[in-house]
C-alpha cells in the first residue's frame, strides 16, 4: 500500500515536467542555444560567412557603444517605447471603461475596438503609408497640412509611434475589458454607498483592481517595443536620416545588409540587456503598484 502511494506521488511530481518538456525543447533549440552562441560570438571577430576569426574580448562592445548610429538607434527605441507603451495602455483602459456596460450595440463597438489586433502589421503599415503620403494622403487632405509625415525627420518617429499605438490599443482593450468586467459588484456597491462618482470609481476602484492585467500588458509591450522592426521596416526602413532607426533595425542592417556579424552580435546582446533592465524596472513597480486583492 505504501509502495503504491509512493509511486503515485512520484508520478504526480514528474507529470508537470513532462507537460513542459516539448516547450522546453523548442525554447532550448531555437532560443536558448542561439542566444548563448550570440554571447560567445560577440567576443570574437566574425567574418561575413559567420566564421570566427579572432578573440577580442569586449572590444566589440566598446566599438558599438562608440558608434553614433547605434546610439541613435538606442535613443529612437527608448523614445518609441515611452511614446507607445503608456499611451496604448491608457487608451485601452479608457475604451474598456466605455464598453464596460453591455448595451444593444455592444458587440459592434467591442469588435471595432479590438479589430486592430486581428490585422497583420504589414497590412496596417501599408494602409497608414497611404494615409501619411504627402500631399495626397487623407491626413494632410483633411487637415490642410503639407507635412511629409514619413519623409521629415522631425515627424517620422512620431508617425510610426501613432501606428503602433493604434495596433497596441486594440490588444490592450481586449484584456482590460475582461479585467474591468471582473471587478466585484460588492466593491462597486460600496463605492456607490460612499457617494463615489464615475471618475472616482474609475480611479479608486477600477484602476487599482485591474493593475495585474495592466502590469502584464506593460511587461509584454515593453519587450515588443524594444524589438520593434517590422513596422519601421515597411514604413521608413529606418529613415529619413536614421530618425526612425531602431535597435532591431540596426542589427538587421549589420548582419543582413553588410554581413557584419562582428557588430551585430554585441548589438543584440546589448539590446537584450536593455530590455532586461526595462523589464526589471516594471517588476520593481509591480511590488508597490499592483494590487492582487
Amino acid at each position: 500500500m505504501k509502495l503504491n502511494k509512493r509511486r503515485t506521488k512520484r508520478r504526480f511530481q514528474i507529470q508537470p515536467y513532462l507537460w513542459l518538456l516539448p516547450a522546453m525543447i523548442v525554447f532550448t533549440v531555437f532560443t536558448f542555444i542561439p542566444f548563448v552562441q550570440t554571447i560567445y560570438r560577440s567576443l570574437f571577430i566574425v567574418n561575413s560567412m559567420g566564421e570566427i576569426k579572432k578573440f577580442v574580448g569586449f572590444e566589440n562592445y566598446l566599438f558599438i557603444l562608440q558608434d553614433e548610429k547605434f546610439r541613435i538607434a538606442v535613443k529612437n527605441t527608448l523614445l518609441f517605447m515611452v511614446l507607445t507603451v503608456p499611451t496604448s495602455k491608457i487608451l485601452g483602459f479608457l475604451l474598456a471603461m466605455l464598453a464596460n456596460k453591455k448595451r444593444r450595440f455592444s458587440a459592434f463597438y467591442e469588435t471595432s475596438f479590438a479589430l486592430p489586433m486581428a490585422m497583420a502589421t504589414s497590412v496596417i503599415a501599408m494602409i497608414f503609408q497611404l494615409l501619411y503620403v504627402s500631399p495626397l494622403g487623407m491626413i494632410n487632405g483633411l487637415t490642410g497640412l503639407k507635412i511629409g509625415w514619413l519623409t521629415d525627420s522631425r515627424y517620422a518617429l512620431f508617425a510610426v509611434a501613432v501606428v503602433q499605438i493604434w495596433l497596441s490599443t486594440g490588444y490592450a482593450f481586449v484584456f482590460m475589458l475582461s479585467a474591468v468586467r471582473a471587478v466585484p459588484k460588492e466593491v462597486l456597491e460600496s463605492a456607490d454607498i460612499d457617494g463615489a462618482g464615475t471618475w472616482r470609481k474609475m480611479i479608486s476602484v477600477y484602476l487599482p483592481l485591474t493593475t495585474p492585467t495592466l502590469f502584464y500588458l506593460i511587461v509584454t509591450d515593453l519587450a515588443y517595443s524594444m524589438m520593434v522592426m517590422g513596422l519601421v521596416n515597411v514604413l521608413t526602413a529606418g529613415g529619413p536620416n536614421n530618425s526612425t532607426l531602431t535597435l532591431m533595425q540596426y542589427i538587421y542592417q549589420q548582419f543582413a545588409g553588410a554581413g557584419n556579424y562582428t557588430n551585430a552580435n554585441p548589438a543584440a546582446v546589448l539590446t537584450f540587456l536593455m530590455t532586461l533592465v526595462c523589464t526589471l524596472l516594471a517588476f520593481a513597480w509591480e511590488k508597490k503598484g499592483v494590487h492582487y486583492q
